[in-house]
């Protein structure tokens, strides 16, 4: 898997070498509820996965593309307001 992603250096500087961790979900309610795609104070009540992490972003993806000129089976990510691009491969195993 190939990840380009964008983060605030400003706010959460990384080197080279660094290990972080990523996760990828559809909702930062801990009970899995669609939240609203707005920040509301009310629906944090419940707890957010986001009070695990030192630095979240959020956004929406808008795109997801499949690459047929290559012989390996892939998709991107693409989320154009955080310049995060996720390339994932598939293989079947057999």
């Amino acid at each position: 898997m190939d990840l380009i992603l964008d983060i605030n250096s400003w706010l959460y500087p990384m080197e080279l070498g660094d290990k972080f961790r990523l996760v990828l979900a559809t909702t930062l309610r801990e009970d899995g509820y669609p939240d609203g795609g707005e920040w509301n104070a009310t629906e944090q009540e419940g707890g957010s996965r986001a009070d695990s992490f030192e630095y979240v972003m959020s956004g929406m993806v808008y795109r997801i593309e499949g690459d047929e000129a290559s012989n390996e089976p892939s998709s991107r990510l693409l989320n154009n307001k955080l310049k995060t691009q996720l390339k994932i491969y598939y293989y079947e195993i057999s």
